[in-house]
């Protein structure tokens, strides 16, 4: 699975629900080999985590029937605008549907593509918003419609990086959405960041200072009561073969200063409740962004500072609240600061990496992964781990959360 390189990219419908994943293969002479290899090693259906996958398909191995070998209705087919659609096409498009599969039409811009010939049969058109033009963008949305009545394609809005262009197609009725918008920072009042998680984010400074012994430390969380509760029961869950952990110190001996360290950052992510799939993604996100980066780890960097600083450049995104504010409340070591706040010192490649990966430019993340001395060719399954790894550790950390409302988002 090391030379699998993939990347996902949510997708979200007008009520802020996760409705799938787009995903990305690296692009390869073997046309349809990532998918393949992915498929029979189980990456492909962990990464979509049950929702089904927006993934792009060649004509090759739209005529090979190259997907037929997923679950039904686990893959939308991406075909690029410039396919010439003719009688093979046609025909392939037919066989995978009558499977059960479904089939988007990508990237369909102001003007007609060859592939809207397939509209339909298509489920999906995935239009490109970058212009912000209302007139423009409902031109294109008529088009796609002309003469389907009911039957037409549901619209996906990509490339939404600006609220402007939320704001249009939101107005134009489209019914999903999908950009870099939904992981910026939105502004709310520092009071809005519960208790709990301050207090999380204080222990963290305390955890890190090895003068701190594990009493100390468990004279703090018992103060805690919801902490309290959350460390005992995730390390409960943990205790295979045991009896249970019945004290704060008990745990702490258990996990050790190291997995404190990481358990309170996952805690940290996961106060940051919503009932949108958006706020819950970028949860996601940024404790997969800190496992990601927690495995380069060697040389100068160290593994546990990689994870915080990996979480916490997402967390602006999370808590809607600027970095230096979030900063003020956590003691890092200066060299992650310096990383967060200036993109400079040791640890400022490993951001760019993962901004890298995650934007799918694949060659430019193996090519820093090379810089700090990481096997490139490992970075795939690195990524791969990160999101089966997050799964694990946020289903323990909300399931310890104790239940209670929380906002939606703020679409401005």
């Amino acid at each position: 699975m090391s030379d699998i390189c993939l990347v996902r990219q949510p997708t979200f419908g007008a009520s802020g629900a996760l409705l799938g994943y787009e995903i990305r293969f690296r692009e390869s002479a073997e046309g349809g080999y990532s998918f393949a290899q992915s498929f029979v090693s189980g990456t492909f259906d962990a990464v979509r985590s049950k929702l089904p996958a927006f993934v792009p398909c060649s004509r090759l191995q739209l005529i090979e029937g190259t997907f037929m070998v997923a679950q039904a209705g686990s893959a939308v087919l991406l075909l690029s605008p410039d396919l010439v659609v003719d009688h093979e096409v046609v025909e392939a498009v037919g066989r995978y549907r009558e499977a059960g599969g479904a089939i988007a039409l990508d990237e369909i811009g102001s003007q007609p593509a060859s592939s809207e010939a397939l509209l339909p049969l298509a489920a999906w058109v995935r239009i490109d918003v970058r212009s912000e033009n209302a007139a423009a963008i409902g031109e294109v949305c008529a088009r796609t419609a002309a003469g389907l009545g009911a039957s037409r394609p549901k619209r996906m809005a990509i490339h939404v990086d600006e609220l402007g262009q939320y704001e249009v197609t939101l107005t134009l009725g489209f019914d999903a959405f999908q950009g870099s918008f939904f992981s910026r920072p939105e502004p709310l009042p520092a009071a809005d960041m519960p208790q709990s998680t301050v207090a999380a984010m204080r222990l963290m400074g305390l955890a890190r200072d090895q003068k701190i012994n594990d009493r100390q430390l468990e004279d703090v969380i018992s103060t805690d009561p919801v902490l309290t509760f959350q460390l005992l029961r995730v390390v409960n869950s943990a205790a295979v073969g045991m009896r249970g952990v019945s004290s704060i110190g008990q745990a702490l001996r258990l996990i050790g200063r190291t997995a404190f360290l990481r358990w309170l950052a996952v805690a940290v992510a996961a106060s940051r409740k919503s009932s949108t799939g958006v706020d819950q993604e970028l949860v996601r996100q940024a404790v997969e962004r800190g496992r990601l980066l927690e495995q380069l780890a060697g040389g100068p960097r160290d593994g546990g500072t990689l994870f915080l600083v990996g979480l916490f450049s997402l967390l602006d995104a999370v808590f809607r609240m600027p970095l230096p504010e979030i900063l003020e409340r956590v003691v890092l070591s200066d060299e992650a600061n310096q990383a967060l706040l200036e993109r400079t010192g040791p640890y400022a490649d490993a951001i760019n990496f993962a901004e890298s990966y995650e934007l799918g430019l694949f060659e430019s993340a193996a090519e820093l992964a090379k810089e700090m001395g990481v096997d490139e060719k490992k970075v795939g399954e690195f990524y791969a781990n990160a999101l089966t790894w997050t799964a694990d550790a946020l289903g323990a950390a909300l399931e310890a959360q104790p239940a209670k409302a929380a906002p939606a988002r703020r679409a401005s």
